[in-house]
């Protein structure tokens, strides 16, 4: 269950609603000759939902000249500024947010969303600590908790903030799919795959938490409901290469290698330097005696990962079947070499 995907808490779309125009011209009106800080994060709140960050900041920077003590102002500014890729600034206006209002649980959530970003795992987890520390019943601290426990090794640590999240809200379809992830990791198969049924029924819409239940069917040698389940996924989101990837191996272990075939030829498609995908294509075709079309996937394979055993091992038995004993014999040199 190695491959299963954790799912993160949805930021919030920053992209235009259908509502458009109207809702501009409303946040134009609220920030026109207004004094009052809290038309003006109305204001910057419908511009950021809008896509258009760039005005968000600026009414956010001017209502600061005037109140320069105002928390959420401070924070949502970083916030966005953080989203932006300008964490060192963000890194500041945190820091004036958070001397203005230490208790502001959502705050420290942005924070930790912003440590995130950037791959500090520790400050984040510190981050998400103090959210719940402030406010046992923010969820979405709960599952980022989790999330960033998980990312430090402390499985353990992170199964309780997930349950915790689940006892919070046991509704939030997040919280089910990682909760899922970190029981697969430590065996607990039976439960994992309930986790993943309930995140599935929570969320249906999700091509992820779909995945998750089709691979852990998969691992159960499930297979219809894995095939069913890992069908949805790719409906779902056809650009994710993982699916593809679960179905073809579905098919290989029922020996159903043309089908297999196809499934990776769509993964490679969406992600074609992936040596692994290459690798898979060259067992399928080994497996189907078609030699020539082996030997050129698992030479892409080993050009894209050429300390792999495997590959060369497996390169080897095509050149031998293609009676190309000198290249065979440099390709079990290779991966008796790399297996030490």
């Amino acid at each position: 269950m190695t491959r299963a995907l954790p799912i993160t808490i949805p930021e919030g779309s920053l992209g235009p609603s259908s509502l458009g125009e109207e809702r501009l011209a409303l946040a134009e009106n609220l920030v026109r000759g207004s004094a009052d800080p809290e038309q003006a994060l109305q204001a910057a709140r419908i511009f950021a939902l809008e896509g258009r960050r760039d005005r968000a900041v600026e009414i956010l920077r001017q209502g600061i000249l005037t109140r320069p003590h105002h928390a959420e102002m401070l924070s949502l500014l970083a916030d966005l500024l953080s989203r932006a890729g300008t964490f060192e600034e963000a890194d500041l206006y945190f820091r004036r947010a958070l001397e203005c209002d230490a208790k502001a649980a959502e705050t420290w959530y942005r924070r930790g969303l912003h440590h995130g970003r950037q791959g500090q795992a520790a400050a984040s987890r510190s981050a998400y600590e103090e959210v719940i520390r402030l406010d046992a019943r923010h969820v979405k601290g709960w599952v980022n908790l989790g999330l960033a426990r998980a990312d430090l090794g402390e499985k353990d640590a992170a199964i309780e903030a997930l349950e915790r999240a689940v006892l919070v809200d046991p509704g939030c379809g997040e919280a089910r799919s990682n909760l899922g992830v970190l029981y697969a990791e430590a065996g607990l198969r039976a439960e994992s795959i309930e986790e993943f049924r309930r995140a599935v029924a929570l969320a249906p819409d999700s091509s992820e938490a779909h995945f998750n239940l089709g691979w852990a069917l998969l691992a159960e040698d499930e297979l219809e409901q894995a095939e069913k389940t890992l069908e949805e996924s790719a409906r779902l989101d056809p650009a994710n290469a993982e699916t593809f990837y679960a179905l073809a191996l579905l098919h290989q272990r029922v020996g159903n290698y043309a089908r297999a075939v196809q499934e990776l030829k769509q993964a490679i498609e969406r992600r074609p330097e992936d040596a692994r995908l290459h690798y898979y294509l060259g067992v399928a075709y080994n497996c189907q005696d078609a030699v020539d079309q082996a030997i050129l996937a698992l030479e892409r394979a080993a050009r894209l990962r050429p300390d792999d055993p495997r590959i060369h091992r497996l390169l080897g038995v095509a050149y031998d079947k293609k009676e190309l004993p000198a290249r065979a014999r440099e390709a079990y040199r290779r991966a008796a070499s790399l297996s030490g």
